[in-house]
Protein backbone atom coordinates (compact mmCIF):
# COMPACT_ATOMS: atom_id res chain seq x y z
CA UNK A 1 0.00 0.00 0.00
CA UNK A 2 2.81 2.03 0.73
CA UNK A 3 4.54 1.31 -1.93
CA UNK A 4 1.60 1.98 -4.52
CA UNK A 5 1.40 5.42 -2.52
CA UNK A 6 4.66 6.21 -2.75
CA UNK A 7 4.35 5.32 -6.66
CA UNK A 8 1.20 7.69 -6.80
CA UNK A 9 2.74 10.15 -5.16
CA UNK A 10 6.27 9.81 -7.30
CA UNK A 11 4.09 9.87 -10.90
CA UNK A 12 2.61 13.27 -9.36
CA UNK A 13 5.54 14.76 -8.53
CA UNK A 14 7.17 13.54 -11.90
CA UNK A 15 4.40 15.12 -13.96
CA UNK A 16 4.61 18.42 -11.84
CA UNK A 17 8.59 18.70 -12.59
CA UNK A 18 7.65 17.70 -16.31
CA UNK A 19 5.05 20.67 -16.09
CA UNK A 20 7.73 22.75 -14.75
CA UNK A 21 10.25 21.66 -17.06
CA UNK A 22 7.92 22.27 -20.23
CA UNK A 23 6.76 25.46 -18.59
CA UNK A 24 10.58 26.38 -18.63
CA UNK A 25 11.24 25.37 -21.51
CA UNK A 26 8.48 27.13 -23.07
CA UNK A 27 9.36 30.74 -21.26
CA UNK A 28 13.63 30.45 -22.21
CA UNK A 29 12.21 29.97 -25.49
CA UNK A 30 9.71 32.61 -25.91
CA UNK A 31 12.22 34.76 -24.41
CA UNK A 32 14.53 34.15 -27.00
CA UNK A 33 11.87 34.63 -29.71
CA UNK A 34 11.17 38.30 -27.83
CA UNK A 35 15.22 38.94 -28.15
CA UNK A 36 15.11 38.16 -31.80
CA UNK A 37 12.18 40.01 -32.55
CA UNK A 38 13.78 43.00 -31.07
CA UNK A 39 17.49 42.47 -32.65
CA UNK A 40 15.11 42.21 -35.91
CA UNK A 41 13.39 45.08 -34.93
CA UNK A 42 16.48 47.45 -34.31
CA UNK A 43 18.09 45.95 -37.21
CA UNK A 44 15.36 46.81 -39.66
CA UNK A 45 15.14 50.62 -37.97
CA UNK A 46 18.71 51.42 -38.45
CA UNK A 47 19.05 50.03 -41.93
CA UNK A 48 15.61 52.63 -42.36
CA UNK A 49 17.42 55.48 -40.50
CA UNK A 50 20.51 54.79 -42.84
CA UNK A 51 18.45 55.14 -45.88
CA UNK A 52 16.83 57.92 -44.60
CA UNK A 53 19.88 59.77 -43.78
CA UNK A 54 21.49 59.46 -47.18
CA UNK A 55 18.16 60.25 -49.22
CA UNK A 56 18.49 63.61 -47.06
CA UNK A 57 21.60 64.26 -47.71
CA UNK A 58 21.79 63.27 -51.13
CA UNK A 59 18.53 65.26 -51.86
CA UNK A 60 20.93 68.31 -50.22
CA UNK A 61 23.73 67.25 -52.40
CA UNK A 62 21.53 67.15 -55.37
CA UNK A 63 19.95 70.80 -54.64
CA UNK A 64 23.27 72.51 -53.98
CA UNK A 65 25.20 71.36 -56.65
CA UNK A 66 22.99 71.29 -59.30
CA UNK A 67 23.21 67.87 -60.01
CA UNK A 68 22.06 67.04 -63.95
CA UNK A 69 21.51 63.46 -64.66
CA UNK A 70 21.64 64.03 -68.20
CA UNK A 71 24.77 65.63 -68.74
CA UNK A 72 27.09 63.84 -70.65
CA UNK A 73 29.79 62.14 -68.78
CA UNK A 74 27.32 61.98 -65.26
CA UNK A 75 27.87 59.48 -62.33
CA UNK A 76 26.48 58.85 -59.31
CA UNK A 77 29.98 58.83 -58.15
CA UNK A 78 28.70 62.59 -57.66
CA UNK A 79 26.86 61.40 -54.39
CA UNK A 80 29.83 59.33 -52.25
CA UNK A 81 29.86 61.60 -50.13
CA UNK A 82 26.79 60.47 -48.62
CA UNK A 83 26.96 56.88 -48.97
CA UNK A 84 27.96 56.10 -45.15
CA UNK A 85 28.74 52.89 -44.04
CA UNK A 86 25.86 50.71 -45.33
CA UNK A 87 24.50 53.08 -48.16
CA UNK A 88 24.11 53.25 -51.92
CA UNK A 89 22.78 56.23 -53.29
CA UNK A 90 21.63 55.93 -56.79
CA UNK A 91 19.56 58.32 -59.65
CA UNK A 92 17.95 56.32 -62.28
CA UNK A 93 15.25 57.19 -65.28
CA UNK A 94 12.06 56.43 -64.76
CA UNK A 95 9.46 57.12 -67.41
CA UNK A 96 9.36 61.06 -67.83
CA UNK A 97 11.03 61.33 -63.97
CA UNK A 98 14.01 60.74 -62.26
CA UNK A 99 14.35 58.45 -58.86
CA UNK A 100 16.47 59.61 -56.04
CA UNK A 101 16.77 56.32 -54.30
CA UNK A 102 19.02 55.61 -51.10
CA UNK A 103 19.00 51.78 -49.63
CA UNK A 104 20.51 50.19 -46.56
CA UNK A 105 19.84 46.43 -46.64
CA UNK A 106 16.71 45.83 -47.07
CA UNK A 107 15.44 49.50 -46.04
CA UNK A 108 15.05 51.92 -49.00
CA UNK A 109 14.21 55.66 -48.97
CA UNK A 110 12.97 57.20 -52.52
CA UNK A 111 12.58 60.89 -53.57
CA UNK A 112 10.87 61.91 -57.11
CA UNK A 113 12.52 64.24 -59.49
CA UNK A 114 11.14 65.92 -62.22
CA UNK A 115 11.64 68.37 -65.20
CA UNK A 116 10.80 71.75 -64.26
CA UNK A 117 7.51 72.74 -66.01
CA UNK A 118 7.50 69.24 -66.18
CA UNK A 119 7.11 66.51 -69.57
CA UNK A 120 5.93 69.03 -72.57
CA UNK A 121 3.23 67.16 -74.68
CA UNK A 122 0.89 67.54 -77.30
CA UNK A 123 -1.94 66.05 -74.78
CA UNK A 124 -1.51 66.28 -70.77
CA UNK A 125 -3.96 64.90 -68.48
CA UNK A 126 -3.92 63.71 -64.45
CA UNK A 127 -6.57 61.19 -65.40
CA UNK A 128 -6.88 58.99 -68.60
CA UNK A 129 -7.77 59.45 -72.48
CA UNK A 130 -9.77 57.61 -74.97
CA UNK A 131 -8.78 58.99 -78.77
CA UNK A 132 -11.02 57.15 -81.43
CA UNK A 133 -10.64 57.84 -85.23
CA UNK A 134 -7.87 58.76 -87.72
CA UNK A 135 -4.92 60.90 -85.68
CA UNK A 136 -2.03 62.97 -87.35
CA UNK A 137 -0.35 64.49 -83.95
CA UNK A 138 2.76 66.64 -84.18
CA UNK A 139 4.62 66.03 -80.73
CA UNK A 140 6.62 67.76 -78.38
CA UNK A 141 10.29 67.90 -79.07
CA UNK A 142 12.67 66.41 -76.27
CA UNK A 143 16.18 65.78 -76.27
CA UNK A 144 18.73 64.86 -79.08
CA UNK A 145 19.16 61.34 -79.83
CA UNK A 146 21.35 61.62 -82.61
CA UNK A 147 21.82 63.16 -86.15
CA UNK A 148 21.95 61.12 -88.90
CA UNK A 149 22.20 61.95 -92.42
CA UNK A 150 22.04 65.57 -91.39
CA UNK A 151 18.75 64.53 -90.05
CA UNK A 152 18.34 65.44 -86.17
CA UNK A 153 16.66 62.62 -83.90
CA UNK A 154 14.93 63.26 -80.82
CA UNK A 155 12.83 61.69 -78.01
CA UNK A 156 9.11 62.93 -78.97
CA UNK A 157 6.24 62.84 -76.14
CA UNK A 158 2.74 62.96 -77.64
CA UNK A 159 0.45 62.56 -74.83
CA UNK A 160 1.52 62.08 -71.45
CA UNK A 161 -1.23 60.50 -68.55
CA UNK A 162 -1.90 59.05 -65.46
CA UNK A 163 -4.32 56.83 -66.04
CA UNK A 164 -5.08 54.40 -68.99
CA UNK A 165 -4.49 55.37 -72.61
CA UNK A 166 -6.67 54.03 -75.64
CA UNK A 167 -6.44 54.62 -79.27
CA UNK A 168 -8.83 53.24 -81.13
CA UNK A 169 -8.72 53.89 -84.92
CA UNK A 170 -11.63 52.05 -86.08
CA UNK A 171 -12.60 49.49 -88.90
CA UNK A 172 -12.09 52.54 -91.43
CA UNK A 173 -9.57 53.99 -93.67
CA UNK A 174 -8.07 56.39 -90.70
CA UNK A 175 -4.59 55.60 -88.78
CA UNK A 176 -3.28 57.07 -85.27
CA UNK A 177 0.44 58.65 -86.60
CA UNK A 178 2.88 60.65 -83.94
CA UNK A 179 5.98 62.17 -86.25
CA UNK A 180 7.47 65.75 -86.07
CA UNK A 181 6.62 67.68 -89.05
CA UNK A 182 9.70 68.85 -91.94
CA UNK A 183 12.72 66.60 -92.99
CA UNK A 184 15.09 67.89 -91.16
CA UNK A 185 14.09 66.53 -87.97
CA UNK A 186 12.49 63.35 -86.62
CA UNK A 187 11.41 61.09 -83.60
CA UNK A 188 14.10 58.58 -83.06
CA UNK A 189 13.52 55.30 -82.59
CA UNK A 190 11.13 53.80 -80.49
CA UNK A 191 9.41 57.73 -79.81
CA UNK A 192 6.77 57.48 -83.13
CA UNK A 193 3.73 55.45 -82.80
CA UNK A 194 1.82 54.50 -85.58
CA UNK A 195 -1.19 52.38 -85.36
CA UNK A 196 -2.60 51.22 -89.28
CA UNK A 197 -5.70 51.30 -90.45
CA UNK A 198 -8.31 48.47 -89.44
CA UNK A 199 -6.50 47.60 -86.41
CA UNK A 200 -8.11 46.54 -82.76
CA UNK A 201 -7.77 49.03 -79.93
CA UNK A 202 -5.08 49.44 -78.32
CA UNK A 203 -4.27 50.47 -74.57
CA UNK A 204 -1.05 51.10 -72.95
CA UNK A 205 1.23 49.44 -75.84
CA UNK A 206 2.39 52.20 -77.72
CA UNK A 207 6.04 53.66 -78.22
CA UNK A 208 8.28 56.05 -76.08
CA UNK A 209 6.03 59.04 -77.48
CA UNK A 210 2.78 58.06 -75.52
CA UNK A 211 3.34 57.66 -71.42
CA UNK A 212 0.09 55.92 -69.54
CA UNK A 213 -0.15 55.48 -65.83
CA UNK A 214 2.52 58.71 -64.88
CA UNK A 215 3.04 59.25 -61.46
CA UNK A 216 3.07 62.18 -59.31
CA UNK A 217 1.15 63.93 -62.32
CA UNK A 218 0.60 67.88 -60.96
CA UNK A 219 -0.34 69.69 -64.82
CA UNK A 220 -1.26 73.13 -62.95
CA UNK A 221 2.08 72.71 -61.50
CA UNK A 222 3.91 72.28 -64.09
CA UNK A 223 2.17 74.56 -66.44
CA UNK A 224 2.81 77.61 -63.62
CA UNK A 225 5.07 76.45 -61.05
CA UNK A 226 2.50 77.21 -58.57
CA UNK A 227 0.19 74.43 -56.47
CA UNK A 228 -3.39 74.26 -57.73
CA UNK A 229 -4.51 75.15 -54.36
CA UNK A 230 -3.61 78.38 -55.01
CA UNK A 231 -4.76 79.47 -58.30
CA UNK A 232 -5.77 82.49 -57.21
CA UNK A 233 -2.77 84.03 -57.58
CA UNK A 234 -2.38 82.62 -61.10
CA UNK A 235 -5.50 84.26 -62.32
CA UNK A 236 -4.32 87.57 -61.20
CA UNK A 237 -1.97 87.46 -64.18
CA UNK A 238 -4.60 87.26 -66.51
CA UNK A 239 -5.61 89.82 -68.61
CA UNK A 240 -9.58 88.59 -69.21
CA UNK A 241 -11.78 86.82 -66.54
CA UNK A 242 -15.09 85.22 -68.04
CA UNK A 243 -18.02 83.13 -65.93
CA UNK A 244 -19.85 81.36 -67.64
CA UNK A 245 -21.33 79.02 -64.68
CA UNK A 246 -23.50 75.86 -65.40
CA UNK A 247 -24.49 74.59 -68.89
CA UNK A 248 -28.10 73.79 -67.49
CA UNK A 249 -28.11 77.42 -65.39
CA UNK A 250 -26.44 79.50 -67.58
CA UNK A 251 -26.79 77.34 -70.91
CA UNK A 252 -26.13 81.05 -73.60
CA UNK A 253 -23.26 82.07 -71.98
CA UNK A 254 -21.91 78.20 -72.66
CA UNK A 255 -22.74 78.05 -75.92
CA UNK A 256 -20.81 81.30 -76.51
CA UNK A 257 -17.61 80.39 -74.37
CA UNK A 258 -15.85 79.67 -77.34
CA UNK A 259 -17.02 83.08 -79.14
CA UNK A 260 -16.58 85.00 -76.42
CA UNK A 261 -13.25 84.25 -75.76
CA UNK A 262 -11.71 84.14 -79.44
CA UNK A 263 -13.49 87.77 -79.57
CA UNK A 264 -10.69 88.78 -76.90
CA UNK A 265 -7.41 86.62 -78.73
CA UNK A 266 -8.74 88.93 -81.68
CA UNK A 267 -8.04 92.09 -79.67
CA UNK A 268 -4.56 90.76 -78.81
CA UNK A 269 -5.22 89.12 -75.19
CA UNK A 270 -3.07 86.51 -74.46
CA UNK A 271 -4.12 85.08 -70.91
CA UNK A 272 -7.85 84.13 -71.29
CA UNK A 273 -9.51 83.06 -67.37
CA UNK A 274 -12.77 80.72 -67.87
CA UNK A 275 -14.91 80.13 -64.68
CA UNK A 276 -17.34 77.04 -65.61
CA UNK A 277 -18.59 74.71 -68.17
CA UNK A 278 -17.28 76.20 -71.52
CA UNK A 279 -18.38 74.92 -75.38
CA UNK A 280 -14.88 75.72 -77.51
CA UNK A 281 -16.76 75.87 -80.97
CA UNK A 282 -16.88 79.34 -81.43
CA UNK A 283 -13.39 79.76 -81.02
CA UNK A 284 -12.62 78.52 -83.84
CA UNK A 285 -9.83 80.02 -86.19
CA UNK A 286 -8.56 82.13 -82.83
CA UNK A 287 -4.66 82.60 -82.37
CA UNK A 288 -1.79 82.50 -84.00
CA UNK A 289 1.53 79.88 -84.07
CA UNK A 290 4.02 83.05 -83.42
CA UNK A 291 2.25 84.62 -80.21
CA UNK A 292 -0.21 81.69 -79.06
CA UNK A 293 -2.57 82.44 -76.25
CA UNK A 294 -3.84 80.61 -72.77
CA UNK A 295 -6.86 79.72 -72.39
CA UNK A 296 -7.60 78.29 -68.33
CA UNK A 297 -10.57 77.17 -67.69
CA UNK A 298 -11.95 76.24 -63.79
CA UNK A 299 -14.55 74.13 -62.30
CA UNK A 300 -16.20 73.12 -65.32
CA UNK A 301 -16.88 70.85 -68.85
CA UNK A 302 -15.54 71.43 -71.73
CA UNK A 303 -17.08 70.45 -75.00
CA UNK A 304 -16.74 70.64 -78.74
CA UNK A 305 -18.05 69.53 -82.08
CA UNK A 306 -17.84 69.86 -86.07
CA UNK A 307 -14.92 71.94 -87.70
CA UNK A 308 -12.29 72.95 -84.77
CA UNK A 309 -9.10 74.98 -85.35
CA UNK A 310 -7.01 76.95 -82.71
CA UNK A 311 -3.51 78.14 -81.82
CA UNK A 312 -2.80 77.79 -78.40
CA UNK A 313 -2.83 76.09 -75.68
CA UNK A 314 -6.15 75.70 -73.21
CA UNK A 315 -5.88 74.03 -69.08
CA UNK A 316 -8.81 72.83 -67.69
CA UNK A 317 -8.47 72.02 -64.36
CA UNK A 318 -11.11 71.38 -61.49
CA UNK A 319 -10.55 71.89 -57.70
CA UNK A 320 -12.88 70.97 -54.73
CA UNK A 321 -15.65 69.94 -57.35
CA UNK A 322 -17.27 66.67 -57.09
CA UNK A 323 -17.74 64.16 -59.71
CA UNK A 324 -21.57 64.42 -59.77
CA UNK A 325 -21.20 68.27 -60.70
CA UNK A 326 -19.45 67.48 -63.92
CA UNK A 327 -22.07 64.83 -64.56
CA UNK A 328 -24.85 67.75 -63.91
CA UNK A 329 -22.81 69.80 -66.57
CA UNK A 330 -23.38 67.42 -69.49
CA UNK A 331 -26.88 67.81 -68.85
CA UNK A 332 -27.45 63.53 -67.60
CA UNK A 333 -30.21 63.06 -65.07
CA UNK A 334 -32.03 60.55 -63.77
CA UNK A 335 -35.40 60.06 -64.55
CA UNK A 336 -38.13 60.05 -61.78
CA UNK A 337 -39.99 56.75 -62.58
CA UNK A 338 -38.47 54.00 -60.72
CA UNK A 339 -36.45 53.13 -63.66
CA UNK A 340 -32.71 55.54 -62.79
CA UNK A 341 -32.25 55.71 -66.83
CA UNK A 342 -30.54 58.75 -67.55
CA UNK A 343 -31.50 60.96 -69.91
CA UNK A 344 -30.24 64.57 -71.14
CA UNK A 345 -31.91 68.10 -70.26
CA UNK A 346 -31.58 70.87 -73.13
CA UNK A 347 -29.10 72.86 -72.73
CA UNK A 348 -25.44 74.27 -74.44
CA UNK A 349 -24.17 70.54 -74.20
CA UNK A 350 -26.91 68.87 -75.23
CA UNK A 351 -26.30 67.60 -78.75
CA UNK A 352 -22.56 66.11 -76.68
CA UNK A 353 -24.57 64.50 -74.56
CA UNK A 354 -26.96 62.52 -76.72
CA UNK A 355 -23.68 61.43 -78.34
CA UNK A 356 -22.60 60.32 -75.03
CA UNK A 357 -25.93 58.76 -74.15
CA UNK A 358 -25.68 55.49 -76.67
CA UNK A 359 -22.12 54.85 -74.72
CA UNK A 360 -22.36 56.06 -71.37
CA UNK A 361 -25.98 54.47 -70.75
CA UNK A 362 -26.81 54.69 -67.31
CA UNK A 363 -23.65 54.09 -65.66
CA UNK A 364 -23.13 57.64 -63.55
CA UNK A 365 -19.77 56.85 -62.96
CA UNK A 366 -18.62 57.37 -66.56
CA UNK A 367 -20.79 60.58 -66.53
CA UNK A 368 -19.21 62.53 -63.45
CA UNK A 369 -15.50 61.47 -64.65
CA UNK A 370 -15.30 62.87 -68.15
CA UNK A 371 -13.76 66.58 -68.22
CA UNK A 372 -13.17 67.07 -71.84
CA UNK A 373 -15.02 65.65 -74.86
CA UNK A 374 -14.34 66.20 -78.65
CA UNK A 375 -16.20 65.06 -81.21
CA UNK A 376 -15.24 66.62 -85.06
CA UNK A 377 -12.20 67.63 -86.67
CA UNK A 378 -9.90 69.35 -84.31
CA UNK A 379 -6.47 70.99 -85.62
CA UNK A 380 -4.42 73.00 -83.49
CA UNK A 381 -0.80 74.28 -82.36
CA UNK A 382 -0.47 74.17 -78.63
CA UNK A 383 -0.76 71.94 -75.91
CA UNK A 384 -4.38 70.88 -74.35
CA UNK A 385 -3.87 70.08 -70.46
CA UNK A 386 -6.48 68.57 -67.80
CA UNK A 387 -6.24 68.55 -64.32
CA UNK A 388 -9.22 66.56 -63.55
CA UNK A 389 -8.46 63.49 -61.23
CA UNK A 390 -9.82 60.49 -61.26
CA UNK A 391 -11.12 61.66 -65.11
CA UNK A 392 -11.27 60.04 -68.65
CA UNK A 393 -11.11 62.48 -71.49
CA UNK A 394 -12.65 61.62 -74.64
CA UNK A 395 -11.36 63.17 -78.68
CA UNK A 396 -13.20 61.61 -81.19
CA UNK A 397 -13.01 61.82 -85.11
CA UNK A 398 -10.11 63.40 -87.01
CA UNK A 399 -7.50 64.36 -84.50
CA UNK A 400 -4.77 66.48 -85.29
CA UNK A 401 -3.07 68.42 -82.57
CA UNK A 402 0.69 70.16 -82.95
CA UNK A 403 2.28 70.83 -79.87
CA UNK A 404 4.06 74.46 -79.21
CA UNK A 405 5.62 76.47 -76.98
CA UNK A 406 2.48 78.96 -75.32
CA UNK A 407 4.94 80.72 -73.50
CA UNK A 408 3.01 81.13 -70.14
CA UNK A 409 4.77 78.46 -68.33
CA UNK A 410 8.24 77.91 -66.94
CA UNK A 411 10.19 76.16 -69.96
CA UNK A 412 7.76 72.65 -69.74
CA UNK A 413 10.81 70.22 -70.87
CA UNK A 414 13.76 72.40 -70.46
CA UNK A 415 15.61 69.88 -68.97
CA UNK A 416 16.07 71.74 -65.34
CA UNK A 417 15.40 68.87 -62.95
CA UNK A 418 13.85 69.53 -59.46
CA UNK A 419 12.85 67.61 -56.09
CA UNK A 420 9.26 67.10 -55.62
CA UNK A 421 8.96 67.75 -52.18
CA UNK A 422 5.76 65.65 -51.58
CA UNK A 423 7.68 62.25 -53.25
CA UNK A 424 9.70 61.41 -50.38
CA UNK A 425 9.03 57.55 -49.08
CA UNK A 426 10.33 54.88 -47.19
CA UNK A 427 9.93 51.36 -48.30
Amino acid sequence: MKRQTGLATLAVVSGILLVVALFSVAVVGSGFASMKKAQNYVADAKQRAKAQAGLDCAAALYEQKGVDPTAAGYSNAVFNDCEIAGVTISLESVGTNWQLMSASGYAASKAIIRPLGGTASAFKTSGGIVVDGGNAWIPAKGQLVETKDSVDYYQCTAIVAGGDITIDVGKSDAEFTSELAGNKEKCATGYSTHIPTHSDPITNAFEGDILHNQPNIDVFQDQFDVPKEQWETVKEGFEVKLTTGSAISASEAVTNCGANIKTHIDAGKKKIWVEGDCMLTGMSGAGSKESPPLVVIKNGVVGAHGVFTFNGSILQFTVDYPAQNIADSWGAYKKDDGTNHILCKDGAMSLLCAQLLTEFGDDVSKWGALPFFFNGSYESFGSYMVDVPDSSSIVRGAFKPGYIDDGGSPSPGSGSLKLVKGSFHDF
